[in-house]
């Protein structure tokens, strides 16, 4: 990683934006007073790679002054890595969150390329995965600052190699180790199990001959209840026949008593029958007693019925005649009509023409008179025109000042429009800016919780996994105490001189101690019982609520991508607004100022709306002029056009209208009008006086024939009765014989009903007891049935042991894999230990940074010091090895402790110490060590050490593509070929590149 360029804004000290641009740099010291805000650049530059800024929080790290202002600090760090150049944003707000992006430049060079995630954890980890560190290695290998030099070298041989292994990250191998051991635990827990397992195994193939003499019990059980069921099956079948017969008298008792009722119905219909033709024949006969009647009635009706027929027939054709009148009648109203209508109007046009006479004197004087008022008004109409050429040319003058002026006013209109929406984003400002404050703060509220929410859901899985463990342990100890309490019950029982347990000589005193003994291990095992019921009730509670807790994690991942939703589309409106804003200012504003005062002047206007209103007034007689000349044409033109109809009207009467009148007066007093239909009328009336109808007697002839309307009825029952009596006597004598045999039927049908009830009674005695019989059977066959149950149970039981013993087999094989996997784990535990793998690559980092600290010491003192790293010592104690973390610093004098050193040379041992192992965690980590910053020691140094130093930092500037040396020592600014000048303002710090 190679920086490029670093911009600071309202980060500690800086306040105004400060460009550090690092192009062209290779070696450069970073010099200013003390407190000017040197250590604040690489501050700035771990904070936007990694958040992290000598563990001070972000609020600390924004500027004071910036910070009582509201306003955010910002830190974009530019830097190439390979082929590539990355940009890293971060910005903070006092009380928000922190914003993070990370960008690449595109193939093209001219735009950046977003690799923002959606989480800034996400984010973090794609610039750290990029970079092949965290913030910690990036201190350790790029940073020497400023009281961390010494940090090794200082530290006791025990805080020296943990310095080392945290360095190095041979840490990580405790956590191997500490998993390693919890996976050999877990092993052990299982192992235990299935050793419980097991024994559970062996004890129940130990009951095998029990269960083969359980089975023969339950067999024989069965034969037993099947013999007992078979006889009482054979007993209930006989029954079960004789409830056969039963069900088929039953059933004849029923068919007879349907039968007898539908007898009984027949018996009634027939009666009823019988009793309805009896009325009938009686009606009848009456019929036939009035016979003589009714026919000499009936020969009234026919004569009667042929006298009004002939009367119809001339009414029908008297009616034809009306029907013929009818056409000729019309033709000669229709013609008088329109003689009387000719004779009203001929009338009405003399009157007409009359008075048409006396309007034609009054029409020649008003001609004359309308002609001499039409020459006045043309003559002072020619007078106006050059009045009115003037004031059009005024209107048109006047229409320009006034189209501008709209102009200006749309215009006008259009910009306070948008000054009031200016207002409103000047409002909508203050409220977006709020809703991005409650965002971010929201923002930071729900990272806080998912970063405790995470925490909670690896102590929720530890806290599940050490439950189960104690609940699998539950039943191996509660297997332990029962077979404890065998063994106590067993010696307290036995009182002979020989153990129970393992059959060596027992006394007394021997016995009361194993009891005593056993029982204390009981004790033991019982309160580890307890004692593991009440964590795993505790556990029960502790991850009821832990999973009740986790469960928001959804609801505050969905929140935090809405809050960051809601972050972003603020931030973007703020800057829509203040682009608004903006322009407003620079253009709208003005343009709005100076409209107003154009449309305030409006004295040309008014100037020019005077002369067009005097022009007008001058014109106004024009109007009336006009009107009037157009109505004087228009009259006149109306009274030529009346005169000419007059006189048309007054000649075509004396030449026809009044011989016509005279003519049709003529027709109407001698009804010279339709003959031929006058004619036909006549001939007409001839022939109706011949037929001789006469309507009086073809009423008469209709009212006698409708007083013997009811003869035909009469007539037509008598011929009925006539016919229906012969039958109707012969079907009576049939009824009585259907009647008889009927009852007949009866008789016999309730003397079977009778013989069929008392068989059925007979029959339902004996089958009486088949219900309690039916009730024994079933009983029976459930006992058959437990008993079947039992048999498959016990067989069941026998037949599981064989499984039972492939079961044993298999895991005596498990027993056997958990068993060496426990081994394994033992030593691959030992060996992820400080006394393993640890231990083993600080040995083989060692000699490496023993190496390059030496060949830079060697630079620093002319060969004149040197330092040894020893990992074992002697003990005075014993003769044996200690493993230790030792300095050995030899010089021309020889060896001496590192205290014994002067300040200038503690600074080049810690110098060359702490440059070895940065190199070393940078080749370690994967990635290139190509910047290196140090912040250290210089003020220590005389002047020939200084000088030492330099020629030291000269000599490996080769191996770095960026060295910055942080001193306030005015002497070794001009020793370096860039000098960056910090200094402290007013307005914050500023930098300058020399």
């Amino acid at each position: 990683m190679i920086p490029i360029k670093l911009e600071i804004t309202n980060f500690l000290s800086y306040r105004e934006t400060a460009v550090l641009d690092f192009r062209g740099i290779h070696l450069a010291c970073i010099a200013g007073a003390n407190g000017a805000g040197k250590s604040s650049i690489l501050d700035a530059i771990t904070w936007a790679l990694f958040g992290q800024a000598r563990s001070k929080s972000d609020d600390d790290l924004v500027n004071r002054v910036a910070a009582r202002r509201g306003e955010e600090a910002a830190v974009i760090f530019t830097f190439s890595l390979g082929d590539h150049l990355y940009r890293v944003v971060r910005r903070k707000r006092v009380g928000k969150t922190t914003i993070l992006e990370f960008q690449m430049l595109d193939a093209t060079g001219n735009a950046w390329r977003p690799l923002t995630e959606g989480k800034m954890r996400d984010t973090q980890a794609a610039i750290e995965k990029l970079l092949r560190m965290n913030y910690d290695t990036f201190i350790n290998a790029s940073f020497l600052l400023q009281g961390k030099a010494d940090e090794f070298t200082t530290k006791t041989p025990g805080k020296r190699k943990e310095v080392l292994a945290d360095l190095l990250g041979v840490t990580v191998w405790e956590r191997y180790r500490e998993a390693t051991a919890e996976h050999r635990r877990e092993t052990e827990g299982r192992l235990q199990i299935l050793d419980a397992q097991i024994a559970d195994i062996e004890q129940e193939l130990g009951e095998e001959e029990a269960r083969k003499a359980a089975l023969a019990a339950a067999e024989a059980a069965l034969a037993q209840v099947a013999g007992e069921l078979t006889a009482k099956e054979a007993l209930l079948h006989q029954m079960r026949q004789a409830e056969t017969a039963v069900q088929q008298t039953r059933q004849r008792v029923q068919e007879i008593a349907k039968s007898l009722t539908r007898a009984q119905n027949s018996l009634q219909n027939l009666r009823q029958t019988y009793t309805r033709q009896q009325e009938e024949l009686a009606r009848y006969q009456n019929t036939l007693a009035q016979a003589e009647t009714i026919t000499s009635a009936y020969v009234h009706w026919q004569q009667a019925e042929k006298t009004l027929k002939a009367w119809q027939e001339k009414a029908e054709a008297w009616n034809k005649l009306q029907e013929k009148r009818r056409p000729h009648e019309l033709a000669v109203a229709e013609a008088r009509s329109r003689l009387e209508q000719r004779q009203q109007e001929l009338m009405a046009r003399a009157e007409q023409v009359g008075q048409a006479q006396m309007e034609e004197e009054t029409l020649i004087a008003q001609i004359a008179d309308q002609e001499t008022r039409l020459q006045n008004i043309v003559a002072k109409l020619d007078a106006l025109t050059e009045t009115e050429n003037a004031l059009q040319k005024a209107r048109q003058a006047l229409q320009a000042l006034e189209g501008e002026r709209q102009l200006w006013e749309r215009e006008r209109t259009q910009l306070e429009k948008q000054a009031t929406r200016i207002g409103q984003l000047q409002q909508e400002k203050t409220a977006v800016s709020q809703n991005y404050e409650q965002a971010t703060a929201r923002l930071a509220e729900v990272e806080s919780a998912l970063n405790e929410l995470e925490s909670l859901h690896q102590q929720h899985a530890t806290t599940l996994a050490d439950k189960n463990r104690l609940e699998e342990e539950q039943p191996r100890l509660k297997e332990e105490m029962n077979q404890l309490r065998a063994r106590i019950d067993q010696l307290q029982q036995e009182t002979g001189q020989t153990c129970p347990l393992c059959g060596q000589p027992l006394s007394d005193e021997h016995r009361q101690a194993v009891v005593r003994d056993l029982e204390t291990q009981g004790q033991e095992l019982a309160q580890r019982y307890r004692q593991n019921k009440e964590r795993i009730a505790e556990m029960n509670r502790a991850v009821t609520e832990m999973a009740q807790k986790l469960r928001d994690r959804e609801r505050l991942e969905r929140d935090r991508k809405t809050q960051q939703q809601r972050l972003a589309q603020a931030e973007a409106r703020l800057t829509e607004i203040e682009n608004a804003l903006t322009e407003w200012e620079a253009t709208g504003a003005g343009r709005l100022a100076e409209l107003r005062q154009l449309l305030a002047d409006d004295s040309a206007v008014l100037a020019r709306r005077q002369q067009v209103q005097e022009l007008e007034t001058a014109l106004q007689p024009k109007v009336r002029l006009e009107k009037e000349r157009r109505e004087l044409e228009q009259t006149l033109a109306q009274a030529q056009a009346r005169l000419g109809e007059v006189k048309r009207l007054i000649t075509d009467w004396e030449e026809r209208g009044k011989a016509e009148l005279a003519t049709v007066q003529k027709q109407l007093a001698h009804k010279t009008y339709a003959p031929d239909a006058q004619a036909a009328l006549a001939a007409l009336d001839e022939e109706a006086e011949k037929l001789g109808y006469d309507p009086e007697a073809h009423q008469q002839a209709r009212e006698a024939l409708a007083a013997l309307a009811d003869i035909p009825e009469q007539y037509q029952a008598l011929q009925r009765a006539e016919a229906a009596i012969k039958p109707l006597t012969d079907a009576l004598v049939s009824l009585e014989t259907q009647i008889s045999d009927q009852e007949q039927i009866i008789v016999d049908l309730k003397q079977q009903q009778e013989t069929a009830e008392s068989r059925l009674a007979t029959l339902t005695s004996e089958t009486s007891q088949m219900a309690k019989l039916e009730a024994e059977v079933a009983r029976l066959r459930e006992e058959q049935v437990a008993a079947n149950q039992r048999v498959g149970a016990a067989r069941q039981r026998l037949d599981v042991l064989t499984d039972l013993r492939a079961r044993q087999k298999q895991l005596q094989k498990d027993r056997v894999v958990l068993t060496q996997r426990i081994q394994r784990l033992r030593i691959l535990e030992k060996a992820c230990g400080k006394d393993g793998v640890q231990a083993l690559l600080i040995e083989q980092a060692l000699p490496e940074i023993e190496e390059r600290a030496n060949e830079l010491l060697d630079r620093l003192t002319g060969g004149g010091m040197r330092v040894n790293f020893e990992t074992q010592r002697q003990l005075k104690s014993r003769d044996a090895l200690a493993e230790t973390l030792d300095i050995r610093i030899i010089d021309n004098a020889g060896e001496r402790p590192y205290t014994n050193y002067s300040g200038g040379e503690q600074f080049r041992i810690n110098f060359a110490i702490r440059l070895a192992l940065s190199q070393l965690l940078a080749r370690r980590a994967g990635a290139s060590l190509r910047t290196l910053v140090i912040d250290e020691g210089f003020g220590s140094q005389d002047p020939e050490g200084r000088q030492r130093l330099v020629e030291a930092i000269n000599v490996i500037q080769n191996e770095f593509d960026c060295i910055l040396v942080i001193t306030h020592v005015d002497e070794l600014r001009d020793a370096f070929p860039v000098r960056i000048e910090v200094e402290k303002t007013a307005n914050g710090s500023r930098i300058t590149v020399v």
